[in-house]
């Protein structure tokens, strides 16, 4: 198993997952391939969450747009995409707590922020320790939701979230490796009216980098 921890989120991956803890860099600050592109000026940059059954290849967006079309049948990606704190208070973000355990009726083909032929979608937007978020999860086939759909709630009920302050946000952004033991350019979900945001998406990501805001 694999422990990730950065920017007041926490996350334990099972064998056969591998994933990343990111922030993108704000506008002037030094950059790689794996922190993705930095952010415009005067935009914040808040934690994005990677985890998949899949290898992550760098570039993908904040949504996963880049590794979505690699997921077979019975994969599953999660994505934990967080906005500004100012966004806690409005009606999207109402319900209370990171979902820990979705239900199979939770997927839909029609919840992809793009469709792709087989695969099926959830989104949850919530407030969490006066932090905003959109939980999306995809998996490689709508037919075998019920199969993969308790592999995501196991890791999903490892999830925590902690109060947002400025040594989370300075923590160095972590990775896990490829598993065998154990292991951005995004636009929004566009199932559901997303607060108004100003983040560019990054272009790369391998390792953890963020965004405020942004769109998968």
């Amino acid at each position: 198993m694999t422990e990730l921890a950065a920017h007041g989120i926490e996350v334990t991956l099972p064998a056969g997952w591998e994933g990343r803890v990111f922030k993108r860099p704000g506008a002037g600050e030094v950059t790689s391939a794996a922190e993705g592109a930095p952010a415009a000026a005067g935009e914040s940059t808040n934690a994005v969450v990677h985890v998949a059954t899949i290898p992550l290849p760098i570039g993908v967006g904040d949504f996963a747009s880049g590794a979505v079309d690699d997921l077979g049948r019975d994969d599953a990606l999660i994505v934990l995409f967080e906005y500004d704190p100012a966004s806690a208070d409005q009606p999207l973000f109402q319900a209370s707590g990171l979902p820990k355990r979705l239900s199979p009726d939770d997927f839909s083909p029609t919840m992809l922020q793009r469709t792709i032929r087989g695969q099926a979608g959830s989104q949850k937007f919530f407030h969490d320790q006066g932090r905003a978020f959109c939980l999306y999860v995809v998996l490689g086939a709508f037919a075998n939701r019920r199969r993969v759909v308790p592999q995501v709630n196991d890791v999903l009920s490892t999830m925590t979230i902690a109060a947002a302050t400025p040594s989370a946000s300075a923590i160095e952004p972590t990775t896990s490796a490829p598993s065998t033991t154990a292991p951005t350019t995004t636009s929004a979900p566009t199932t559901t009216t997303e607060p108004t945001t100003t983040t560019t998406a990054p272009t790369t990501t391998t390792a953890p980098a963020t965004t405020t805001t942004g769109a998968p």
